[in-house]
């Protein structure tokens, strides 16, 4: 799935790291039972996701050929 949308594998990486860091600030961060915790730390750790994915796919395309 990654492949199709022309991410490497230093991208994928990458992926995975801003979603784990986002993800545990936001857990330790937000207050509530720690339900509530994990839940806010996985929800913004794919909204994470998903904003570094686009944003990584629009570099990519758009960028100029000397970069």
């Amino acid at each position: 799935m990654l492949d199709r949308l022309g991410l490497e594998p230093k991208d994928r990486r990458n992926l995975l790291i801003v979603m784990a860091v986002v993800g545990v600030v936001m857990a330790i961060v937000s207050e509530g039972t720690p339900v509530v915790r994990l839940v806010v730390g996985l929800i913004a750790g794919l909204i994470s996701g998903l904003v570094f994915v686009l944003s990584t796919v629009l570099i990519n395309r758009y960028k100029p050929d000397h970069w």
